[in-house]
């Protein structure tokens, strides 16, 4: 198969850590709210975009740099950054479209070298939070944004991996044409899948998208 990009999901797939919408909640001391609007949006009471501008709503006025001080001691998945230096070797694209924040996935990308970002965007200025967020991936809706990703390098989604571990990765598994579950959380996300790589290291992908790895 002839890959030419490969899109990873961030938290559980290139970081350790959960997701940094909850691990600003942790930060914040908001659990308990955050808690509540996460079981109201699977209840089907609120939408994606309520449950986004309600969780970032509750860190009003937060020090922005607090926010970057745990972006910063996030820990990565071993072998992350060496994955994406070897597919980069590769001449393959690499990039993240994630349900989360830009502040925790800019940091990634920068730090591993990968390419491009698509994820919601958390409102700051002066260096503190707005209380707002632009919502561009919805939890489950990445199948519908890929195709921006994939325009931007010029590529088919034929020829583009897709590698994750969540429930909300399920959608963009069916439209690629290599599907990975890292490490997945849940059955159905395993079964969804091409391939399941349960491995404590990312380069365990690779064998999967280069021959020369087989």
């Amino acid at each position: 198969m002839d890959i030419q990009l490969v899109v990873f999901d961030v938290d559980g797939t290139l970081t350790q850590h959960s997701s940094i919408w909850w691990r600003l909640h942790e930060l914040f001391g908001t659990t308990k709210e955050g808690r509540v609007y996460f079981d109201q949006y699977f209840a089907g009471k609120i939408n994606y975009q309520q449950w986004a501008d309600y969780d970032a709503a509750l860190w009003t006025g937060k020090p922005v740099d607090i926010v970057l001080e745990a972006v910063r001691n996030t820990k990565l998945v071993p072998g992350a950054q060496e994955a994406v230096s070897i597919l980069t070797k590769h001449n393959i694209h690499s990039a993240i479209l994630s349900g989360g924040l830009d502040i925790m996935a800019d940091d990634i990308a920068e730090r591993i070298g990968i390419d491009y970002v698509l994820t919601n965007k958390l409102g700051r200025k002066n260096g503190f939070l707005t209380g707002t967020v632009e919502n561009v991936i919805g939890w489950a809706e990445k199948a519908e944004h890929i195709g921006k990703i994939t325009d931007h390098f010029g590529v088919t989604l034929k020829q583009t991996a897709f590698i994750g571990d969540g429930r909300n990765d399920i959608s963009v598994f069916s439209v690629v044409g290599l599907s990975i579950a890292f490490n997945p959380e849940h059955q159905e996300v395993a079964e969804a899948a091409n391939v399941v790589v349960r491995e404590k290291d990312l380069r365990a992908i690779l064998p999967h998208i280069i021959s020369e790895y087989q």
